[in-house]
């Protein structure tokens, strides 16, 4: 039974090893991407805030639409008959 190791990630199919970077990267790549990132940041923290102070306005204007829809007075039988009740509880 022999052991076999996984490839080496840095070697190249020749089986020589991959040279390392010799630049950094320059100061506007640097710039562009913190820029990305704040602009990502920047969207998800604008969904947080669209959920969090949207849905409850949302779920309580629902709930008071169905209380409405609900309990409202049934108005009778008008000029063409009665009213269609279309959520019928």
């Amino acid at each position: 039974m022999g052991h076999h190791q996984g490839p080496t990630i840095d070697m190249t199919v020749s089986g020589d090893f991959r040279d390392l970077p010799t630049r950094k990267p320059s100061l506007v790549a640097i710039a562009a991407r913190l820029l990305m990132f704040g602009i990502a940041l920047g969207f998800v923290a604008m969904l947080f805030w669209l959920a969090v102070f949207t849905l409850p306005v949302l779920l309580l204007a629902g709930a008071a639409i169905y209380l409405y829809a609900r309990f409202a007075p049934n108005r009778g039988a008008g000029p063409a008959g009665p009213a269609i009740r279309i959520l019928r509880f």
